[in-house]
This record gives C-alpha cells, structure tokens and sequence, in this order.
C-alpha cells in the first residue's frame, strides 16, 4: 500500500510519498513546465505541443483553482533528487456539455516507468475523494495511449465511453469514491 502524507490544504505542499512531492505549481515553474510540454515525444497524444504563453495561461488558471476550489494541477517533485518529474492533480473540466472533475496526470520523459504517474495519481485521487469530497473523477485519455491507460486501470476506474473532446479522439474512464 502507498504510503502518504497530506498537508493541509492552504500549505504549498499537498501531499507527499517515500518518492513523490506534490506541491502546488508557482509562476518560477515556467521554466521546467514549457520545456517539457514544447517537446513533441512528450506531447505525443496531444494535439501538439504548447507554447510558453499557453504555459503561463496554464499556470495563472491553476493558481486560480486552488483559490477557488483547494484544488488544481500540482508540480510533481522526484524526492531523492528534488528533480521536477511532472504535473498531476484534479481540475473542473467540461465534458459533453457536463461538469466534471478531470484526474490528471503527465509525467517528465525522463521518469516514465518507473510508476509515478499511477503513485501521483493515487494520491491525486484520494485527495480529490477524502480530502475534497468529491463522488467522482473521469480521466480523458487518447486511445492509443497505452501507458495512460493502464494507469486508469491501476487506479480502479472503468472505461465508461469515447468521444471526440476539442477535436480530438478521447477515451473516457471514470470512477466513484467508496
């Protein structure tokens, strides 16, 4: 079993694992973020890369979500060497005309296999269910991405449909808290 911490939610700290730190994202995480999402293996299941405008856009709004709601996208921490590995969190999302909150996850190419994105997104998932109070999160995930699917699974959330979101081929899972 994940083994966790939470810090209360005002705190920049969130949530922490024997690997992990998940704090929230600041305005200095520019940098690290629009580096990784500019580079195109990265953003391969996306409609294509970002820019650093369309980061700092990002930014801004998840700052927002923590004001509004405690909860957002948050900046994942590798522990042992305090190395940015990511971004994983919960956030609003619209889908097919419904409100929804979205389990997120996306993790630095230099740390895929190794399990982060499932144990973040763990974490991320509890947060959002005892925490939060929130009954349920959906993941959007393009069909061919294997890895992200798996994760899903891991997490204990279901296929439920496909659809096209923003134009692109989407496969979306859910699940319910307890």
């Amino acid at each position: 079993m994940l083994e966790s911490s939470v810090v209360a939610s005002g705190d920049e700290i969130v949530s922490e694992t024997p690997r992990l730190r998940l704090r929230r994202l600041r305005p200095s995480d520019i940098d690290e973020v629009a580096a990784m999402v500019a580079e195109p293996e990265q953003m391969r299941f996306y409609p294509r890369p970002k820019t650093r405008e369309e980061v700092a856009e990002w930014l801004a709004w998840n700052r927002a979500l923590y004001e509004e709601n405690g909860f957002g996208t948050w900046y994942l921490e590798a522990v042992l060497d305090q190395a940015f590995a990511g971004y994983c969190g919960i956030r609003p999302l619209v889908l097919d005309g419904e409100r929804e909150v979205e389990l997120a996850w996306h993790v630095k190419r230099t740390h895929w296999n190794r399990g982060l994105a499932t144990e973040a997104a763990l974490v991320s998932k509890r947060l959002g269910f005892y925490q939060f109070g929130l009954s349920r999160l959906v993941a959007i995930i393009h069909p061919d991405n294997r890895a992200s699917r798996r994760v899903a699974q891991k997490l204990g959330m279901t296929e439920e449909r496909s659809l096209i979101h923003d134009g692109e081929p989407t496969v979306v899972y859910a699940t319910a808290r307890d």
